[in-house]
């Protein structure tokens, strides 16, 4: 076939997107009714069936559920590891022995009835690795003396198959005197975490200890637990840390990168013998195993403001005001924070939003500055301060209210992305949905309705690609959309909450989605968005009640995301380049060997998110034929096209674990745009 014929063929296969990305491009992974993988007899339970489900940058994915059929209210939860529907494995039951503890110590509490607090939620994975740290309670039914209340919960860390204590409540705290043991552990997907390395980060209070230095900050591995910060703990120079709230919370920021650094909050006393005051007793800080630094400190010279602005407030009141997912893995913090001093204006240039490490933080905005790009006097309001998230590559997700002479209660509500001194508007209050993105309804277009922190936050990944849920309305009626930004591509709409998905074979809608909007993967990036794209939520149906649902966000859509190298399979790619590279050709490539640090472009200027090995090669070998069919072509006018790969079954020697990206060439053969990777395993 010539190329002039290729391009009639792929002109006349030209058509407009007519649905959602994600309602043409999902996969349900598990669903109430379901049975339950690897636990005979049961199934997915149709009440507080799903927790909200994490997943790693492969795409790997972790959830809790809750079970029925036969069951106890002991052993009604499970833990389940997976890609997709087809390798979803079990980790761990309620009610089962507990790993790495004498026999007859069982996952549960010593109630009956509550499985679920058993089995605690929630889980986080490595987000490479597929290292897992979860909370347990325990309980010794035969022997209680084994589990007293002062020994009955524990963190669990390791593969799904070979989980280990990490702590236990009740045991000597490796790194303290005698006689100084841990608490009781209450895990939470802020404060727990853990990176590529396995190496945790946790917060406790201690038993053995006084109640002037019972609260601690942990991080390490199993066997090599460090403390990070500690309540009673004399800084340098003089300063005592003491709780930011309560009698033990240390910080309410707490953060792990991939270096291994750990972000958190420092509140020091202000009584003998500490030598803070209340105009420097707050601070954002850095730890690593060599010391801390400070990012931020109450009371200090604000970097990039003029002489005498510091953090602070006229009422000695300083807190940074960070979101979940703000550490990068360079070390790199978004945060708002108010400034005092100086001339500073109470309402009017009180509030900077800052980006950096501790030797290179500078403002990106300060409160009342003109908005760039706006052309109506629009100027920076505050911001809410958990909706900030920032990745590696210079781009900074947070919604803020907005000021100026045209802005009014109805379109002061603004979502952005600073992406390298560059402000992106992805959504504005009162803004008119143009219909070639979300066609009108019978009362007229869609208007976009006050934009709020929440399940509203945008979280950016690691790619500078966005996700983000909205509220619209007609006029007469509201509903919600999602909407993502793709860097090179622009907005798409991700899903409308009109749409119907399939699920166990019925149509149904969603009502909601129940994620952790905005949380920190360890790897910088976010706990259910991963910097490939792939995204997992746990949305509420009409129908159903509830599923465990992925999607992508990019322009490299593949699934199923899994299948059996035994049983063969394909994996369907949907290609969405954007209309600016309408005609271009494109190339579907594959490795073996992983996505990181990725390959130089031979024929232009981006990196291909790929270590080039000999599978590249031979993908480049077979391309448009049985395996990888339709791999090489050009795409629509409107810059789509399709490719598969496809396994022939029982192979030997089959790789269990793939990667693929697509090149676009203009005719120079130069390389015009690069997508993210898609992850295939073959299990």
């Amino acid at each position: 076939m010539n190329c002039r014929l290729l391009l009639v063929l792929s002109l006349a296969a030209t058509s407009a997107a007519a649905q959602s990305v994600l309602s043409q491009n999902n996969e349900v992974v598990l669903a109430v009714g379901d049975p339950a993988p690897g636990v005979p007899g049961c199934t997915i339970s149709a009440t507080s069936n799903f927790d909200s489900p994490v997943l790693d940058q492969n795409g790997t994915m972790v959830f809790r559920a809750r079970l029925a059929g036969a069951v106890t209210g002991a052993d009604d939860r499970a833990l389940f590891i997976g890609r997709s529907k087809d390798d979803l494995r079990l980790v761990l039951r309620a009610g089962s022995q507990a790993p790495g503890l004498p026999a007859g110590i069982l996952v549960r509490t010593s109630s009956a009835t509550a499985g679920s607090v058993g089995l605690a939620n929630p889980p986080r994975i490595s987000p490479f690795g597929e290292l897992l740290l979860l909370q347990v309670g325990l309980h010794d039914p035969v022997t209680p003396t084994n589990t007293p209340t002062t020994a009955d919960t524990a963190l669990l860390w390791g593969s799904p198959l070979g989980l280990l204590p990490l702590a236990r409540e009740g045991d000597q705290v490796p790194f303290l005197a005698p006689g100084i043991n841990w608490g009781p552990f209450a895990a939470s997907i802020q404060n727990n975490h853990i990176n590529a390395s396995g190496q945790v980060l946790f917060f406790t209070n201690l038993v053995g200890a006084t109640t002037a230095d019972d609260g601690v900050i942990v991080s390490g591995t199993l066997g090599s637990l460090a403390p990070v910060l500690r309540e009673g703990q004399t800084f340098p120079g003089g300063e005592v840390v003491a709780p930011v709230t309560g009698a033990t919370q240390l910080s309410f920021v707490l953060q792990l990168n991939e270096a291994g650094m750990v972000l958190h909050e420092i509140n020091f006393a202000t009584t003998a013998p500490s030598t803070a005051t209340t105009a420097n007793n707050r601070a954002l800080a850095v730890w690593t195993p060599t010391g801390t630094s400070f990012i931020a400190r109450e009371g200090s010279q604000a970097p990039g403001l003029p002489t005498g602005v510091v953090f602070g407030t006229p009422t000695l009141g300083w807190t940074p005001g960070i979101g979940a997912a703000s550490f990068t893995s360079s070390g790199k913090v978004a945060f708002q924070s108010q400034v005092d001093q100086g001339g500073t204006v109470v309402g009017v240039d009180d509030y900077a939003l800052f980006y950096g490490t501790a030797a290179t933080l500078a403002p990106i905005y300060r409160r009342g500055d003109l908005i760039p790009g706006f052309a109506n006097g629009e100027r920076f309001g505050i911001t809410g301060s958990t909706s900030v998230n920032c990745n590696d590559g210079g781009q900074i997700a947070f919604i803020n209210n907005m000021t100026g002479p045209s802005v009014s209660n109805s379109n002061d509500s603004i979502a952005l992305l600073w992406d390298n001194g560059t402000f992106i508007a992805l959504a504005r209050e009162g803004e008119v949905l143009p219909a070639s993105f979300l066609a009108p309804s019978t009362n007229g277009p869609w208007v976009v309705e006050q934009i709020s922190t929440g399940t509203q936050t945008p979280i950016v990944n690691g790619r500078g690609d966005v996700w983000m849920q909205l509220s619209i309305n007609d006029g007469v009626n509201f509903k919600n959309i999602v909407i993502s930004y793709v860097r090179g591509i622009g907005r798409q709409l991700q899903f409308d909450f009109a749409e119907t998905i399939t699920v166990n074979g019925a149509p149904t809608t969603c009502t909601g989605f129940s994620s952790n909007a905005g949380f920190n993967s360890s790897d910088g990036g976010q706990s259910h968005f991963n910097n490939q794209g792939d995204i997992v939520v746990r949305p509420s149906l009409s129908v159903g009640t509830a599923c465990i649902l992925r999607g992508h966000v990019g322009a490299l859509q593949a699934k199923p995301a899994a299948f059996s190298a035994a049983a063969g399979g394909t994996q369907n790619f949907a290609i969405d380049c954007g209309p600016a590279r309408a005609l271009n050709i494109y190339a579907l490539v594959g490795s073996v060997s992983g996505t990181r640090p990725g390959t130089p472009s031979p024929l232009g200027p981006q990196t291909i998110p790929l270590v080039f090995d000999g599978w590249t090669q031979l993908s480049i070998d077979l391309a448009n034929g049985p395996v990888y069919a339709n791999s090489l072509s050009f795409l629509d006018g409107f810059g789509k096209g399709t490719a598969s790969f496809n396994l022939p079954p029982a192979l030997v020697g089959v790789p269990s674990q793939l990667h693929h990206a697509v090149v676009t060439l203009d005719f120079n053969l130069q390389s015009t745009f690069v997508t993210e990777p898609a992850a295939l395993r073959m299990f």
